[in-house]
């Protein structure tokens, strides 16, 4: 059985699990943003029009520029690409046939964008409660080239405190290590922190952000990176031109103008987490103490997974994640509505 290796993909899905496919649905296992961007974010039709039938800007100056002033960094800082994903393969890219870390479970393009470039990889997994072999960790620094680290973490939803990452960070700096923390759900992290604020003090601190996440344009692609000149000139030597196109550019330079959309949805996504995680409770589930939009929870006989799809619920299994070996399943946390959808069957397969 070969499931789709992301989630996103229910037609897929149900053809893999063998299955009819309902004709209606709802799609939990993948982790945007359950609103639609408001009317006034929205291009109009001449905008889009406009915007189709010019080059982009070849390396993205201006949204750089603008995302280097909100970051207070410089744009020799700032790479932007096609998706996280085009930014984690050169990153790969330039650690090729080395040693890299990874800390685990965790987005599986991490290890397939190593291999592809002959990387020898090395796995830390987290603890049942989300936290990482710290020690473990620090003890195999000096045989690394680097560590990709996803925090808050995907499939969990966990995050460390500042103290420990600060800890790790000084110890890989202090090994030479680079370290990439890909943060494309800090948006969604209230009271939060970003390791953004710690890259003046270590100069091989590579962060990856998503705005496709938080502002639900996983169809748009974009994403960036901030990092020391020498680690952006280098994923820029290797980024074809025109890569990220001016729909994705004019959009963002629309979208990191304005925080209140962002507030909102952080509000809304934390008061429905607290609220689904206490009838959880009451239904006696082990789920994972996550901090943003999108939680596990455990399942040892793997029959959960099945029974929802059965129902029209499409979840994210969790067969490819390391250490997990498909007995959690991931849910995203959506709309009051669909959350209680959700809940109701919960309930059923309990009884």
């Amino acid at each position: 059985m070969q499931l789709p290796a992301h989630g996103a993909n229910p037609r897929r899905l149900y053809e893999a699990m063998h299955m009819d496919m309902p004709s209606s649905y709802i799609d939990f296992s993948v982790n945007v943003n359950p609103f639609p961007l408001p009317d006034e974010y929205m291009p109009t039709e001449q905008q889009w029009v406009r915007w189709m039938s010019v080059y982009p800007e070849e390396r993205s100056e201006t949204l750089r520029a603008i995302i280097a002033e909100r970051e207070h960094v410089t744009r020799s800082n700032v790479f932007v690409g096609n998706g996280a994903a085009e930014c984690i393969y050169l990153l790969a890219q330039q650690f090729a046939k080395k040693h890299i870390g990874i800390i685990e479970p965790t987005f599986s393009e991490y290890e397939r964008a190593c291999e592809t470039y002959g990387c020898t990889i090395h796995s830390f997994l987290l603890d049942e409660h989300g936290q990482p072999p710290i020690d473990q960790i620090i003890e195999c620094l000096s045989s690394l080239h680097a560590l990709f680290v996803c925090h808050p973490n995907n499939p969990t939803g966990t995050a460390w405190s500042e103290e420990t990452m600060h800890t790790l960070l000084n110890a890989a700096h202090d090994e030479g290590v680079y370290v990439v923390v890909d943060e494309a759900f800090y948006d969604f992290w209230i009271d939060g922190y970003s390791v953004s604020s710690f890259l003046r003090t270590f100069d091989r601190l590579i962060v990856l952000r998503s705005l496709t996440k938080m502002y639900r344009l996983p169809g748009v692609r974009l994403g960036y990176v901030l990092a020391h000149e020498y680690v952006i000139k280098k994923m820029m030597e290797k980024q074809p031109p025109w890569s990220v196109n001016t729909i994705a550019q004019q959009m963002a330079k629309q979208l990191l103008k304005d925080d209140a959309f962002v507030e909102r949805t952080k509000v809304y996504i934390a008061s429905e987490r607290k609220r689904v995680f206490e009838q959880l409770n009451e239904l006696g589930y082990k789920y994972s103490p996550s901090v943003v939009n999108f939680y596990m929870l455990y399942d040892e006989t793997i029959t959960l997974f099945p029974f929802l799809l059965q129902h029209g619920i499409v979840a994210r299994h969790t067969f490819n994640f390391r250490g997990l070996d498909g007995k959690y399943v991931r849910f995203a946390v959506r709309t009051k509505e669909e959350n209680d959808h959700l809940l109701f069957y919960l309930r059923r397969w309990k009884q």
